[in-house]
């Protein structure tokens, strides 16, 4: 049975970052998508873009989908004004000409309206207007009524994704925090253990990789739970938004933590410094004790020991190096602070 489990479950971190609840989301959303899409007489024309436009917008916190479905929609209206234009001034004669046209067009639309990306919406609403023309009432292709029927499909995708995004952050906001902090756990674990066995091995550089993924994974969370807190159409009171402080808190001291560390790593490397198994017990103990802890429940936490011996040696470097483990123990000592002040 638990082979079975191993084999056909999802990974920890997946069940952390709500896989489960987001598949279950996905499911619900795409069937209410179809069941309305085939009512709407001028959205059954285009359920594709229907159905497309709802698994693009899903997203765990709902200000996030509220703003990426505005500037898709913004995208794809003004990719598709532009495309069918020249469908247009082309004589509804289409040739690689205007398709590319149409795709550069668009592609400029949307990187004014968001220079980071280029929608996959937009770009498909460029290549919709001139491959999937629709017929008007005499049969002849009809740029106004592609236009009418992909916009229309597509914003009654947008808008059946955003009701779901909002629905399941009102009920499921305070889940998706204390998981998403064990997500961060993991990962400063992950990072901490690598820079053990570098610093022990003398190897400092080789965990700068591992590390840069954990703070990737920190700043996603990070930013996940400051989008929740300030979405003002979620119900929260004074408690709740509480919480939502100190899991915020606890994302900052771990990513606290990751930074001393690979501050550690960059001095012994550029040092040439030579770190001890006695020097790494407040690292050790730091390990240990995260390992035990589990974040999404506030179990596991208690009195811990730091092994904080005085300052031996008079060099800076290796002075800075064990400022770093000791401010890692504070850091931690903090983090037990917001735990226990969950509501």
């Amino acid at each position: 049975m638990n082979t079975l489990i191993k084999i056909f479950g999802l990974k920890r971190e997946a069940v952390l970052l709500d896989s489960r609840l987001f598949i279950i989301k996905a499911m619900l959303a795409i069937s209410v998508g179809y069941l309305v899409g085939r009512a709407l007489p001028i959205t059954r024309l285009d359920m594709v873009s229907v159905l497309l436009g709802v698994m693009y917008n899903l997203e765990a916190v709902n200000v996030l989908g509220l703003r990426g479905g505005f500037n898709q929609l913004l995208a794809s209206t003004l990719g598709a004004l532009t495309t069918g234009i020249l469908v247009v001034l082309m004589g509804y004669q289409i040739s690689f000409v205007t398709v590319a046209l149409g795709i550069g067009l668009t592609m400029y639309i949307a990187l004014k309206i968001d220079y980071r990306m280029v929608s996959p919406v937009a770009i498909f609403t460029s290549i919709y207007m001139t491959q999937l023309l629709q017929n008007d009432a005499l049969g002849n292709p009809s740029v106004v009524q592609t236009f009418i029927t992909r916009i229309a499909a597509l914003g009654l995708g947008v808008a059946i994704a955003i009701s779901f995004n909002f629905l399941f952050s009102v009920f499921y906001y305070r889940q998706l925090g204390r998981r998403r902090v064990e997500y961060v756990k993991l990962k400063t674990v992950t990072g901490l253990k690598a820079i053990e066995t570098a610093l022990i091995n003398h190897h400092a550089l080789s965990s700068t990789g591992i590390l840069a993924g954990a703070f990737n994974d920190v700043e996603m969370v990070k930013a996940h739970l400051e989008t929740l807190g300030a979405e003002r159409k979620i119900p929260l009171n004074q408690r709740e938004k509480a919480n939502l402080d100190h899991y915020l808190a606890i994302v900052v001291e771990l990513k606290n933590i990751l930074h001393l560390a690979y501050d550690s790593v960059y001095v012994c490397d550029r040092e040439k410094l030579t770190v001890t198994r006695a020097d790494l017990e407040v690292l050790s103990t730091l390990i240990e004790t995260l390992e035990k802890t589990d974040l999404s429940v506030g179990q596991g936490f208690g009195s811990v020991e730091w092994p904080l011996g005085p300052l031996t040696s008079l060099d800076p470097s290796s002075a800075r190096v064990y400022g770093n483990f000791r401010a890692m123990a504070h850091h931690f000592d903090a983090i037990e602070d917001h735990v226990n002040q969950l509501q």
